[in-house]
């Protein structure tokens, strides 16, 4: 069996595992980006203080990681998530599923106090609250509402970089977009200030892959915004 077919069962067969794979990629991606910028920073201060072998180190290691980080894209573009659908038109996100799914809701409460980052898996996870910044804890009760109240903080700093989202490949999907100033081509559409449509019909992992790419964009670092949880439903979804 070659890698293909291996592809073709997943997206057939285990949809919802894909969608889980490709999200996992698309964090490692955000990653090895975030690496590639660091050793940047370090070759350019090795290049000033004329450590030319430190550079060239610095450049090996970057030439290293770029070819993992074609290697990934390829695999994502493979996998073609979106080609499922999310599994089907009324695939519902994690926290809706769970939702039918809780026997007591308070057995799987946590402590909401506990800081969290947007380096972490937040399949089977509701949310409690986030902050940017140490600023003031914005609470909300899903990653939708989540994603909707981050959208309206950035647009309210910057709103022609947030517009720009639109035309930026990596901010949507090769078949749909995710931002976007109208609501055609977007599943389930959130207006944000009266100004633009984002899309709110992914999973707490893909909510926090396109958190990331906002707050980069933004010069925000990924440690910058602190993630707290209401409840882990884990326990229940294992098999």
């Amino acid at each position: 069996m070659n890698l293909d077919q291996v592809l073709y069962i997943l997206k057939t067969e285990f949809p919802d595992k894909a969608i889980d794979l490709s999200e996992s990629l698309e964090l490692i991606k955000e990653v090895l980006n975030d690496t590639m910028n660091s050793i940047n920073h370090k070759s350019n201060d090795a290049f000033t203080k004329r450590d030319f072998a430190a550079r060239r180190q610095y450049d090996d290691m970057a030439v290293f990681i770029h070819d993992y980080e074609q290697q990934i894209d390829q695999f994502v573009a493979n996998l073609s998530v979106e080609a499922i659908d999310l599994a089907n038109e009324d695939h519902d996100t994690d926290e809706e599923t769970e939702k039918n799914k809780i026997p007591n809701y308070a057995d799987y409460m946590v402590d909401f106090n506990v800081e969290h980052t947007l380096y972490e898996n937040f399949t089977h996870k509701r949310p409690f609250a986030f902050r940017i910044n140490e600023k003031q804890l914005i609470e909300v009760k899903t990653w939708q509402e989540m994603l909707k109240k981050t959208a309206e903080l950035l647009l309210t700093i910057d709103s022609e970089r947030f517009l720009a989202f639109e035309h930026m490949p990596g901010m949507n999907g090769k078949k749909n977009k995710y931002i976007s100033t109208k609501q055609e081509g977007i599943r389930k559409p959130q207006l944000i200030l009266d100004k633009v449509y984002i899309e709110t019909h992914m999973s707490g992992n893909g909510i926090r892959n396109i958190l990331l790419k906002m707050l980069k964009a933004y010069g925000f670092k990924a440690t910058d915004y602190k993630v707290y949880f209401r409840a882990d439903y884990t326990e229940l979804n294992q098999d």
